[in-house]
């Protein structure tokens, strides 16, 4: 994993993508971002990001479908991905949102309406970083 970490934003709500990148910019990452699930899938195969947050409900490609796509390629299998929804119920039918990311290929599943400084600490948990309440920033305290 490269210092700091790269984390792609996959996101269709302008001003969603620009708080979330401001946020992990403070927090000290280096962030992309792409506004669809097919300009998601393509900036993952140029930048090869060291994880990926990406939105399920967006025009076009979705998220879910992006992330099957990145997983349907060796390449990505070991790819991290958070999905992340400002839905009540961003799959119908499905109650498990967790289970069902996992399933899909992410590590996890996030809800946008919660803290941001629970994302960031969820991303640094994602990606094996120490979090700020034990010293450390993106790079994991070694800057």
């Amino acid at each position: 994993m490269r210092q700091p970490p790269l984390i792609l934003i996959a996101d269709d709500d302008i001003d969603f993508r620009e708080i979330v990148l401001t946020k992990l910019e403070d927090n000290g990452f280096v962030v992309d971002t792409a506004k669809n699930g097919k300009e998601a899938v393509e900036k993952v195969k140029a930048l090869l990001p060291d994880l990926v947050l990406m939105d399920i409900k967006m025009p076009g490609e979705n998220g879910t479908e992006a992330v099957i796509d990145l997983k349907n390629n060796q390449i990505f299998k070991d790819l991290k991905i958070i999905f992340f929804s400002s839905l009540d119920i961003p799959w119908p039918g499905i109650k498990d949102e967790e289970k069902l990311s996992r399933e899909l290929g992410a590590v996890t599943f996030f809800k946008k309406a919660t803290d941001l400084d629970e994302l960031v600490k969820k991303i640094k948990e994602v990606l094996q970083l120490k979090t700020s309440a034990e010293g450390g920033s993106a790079s994991g305290g070694k800057n």
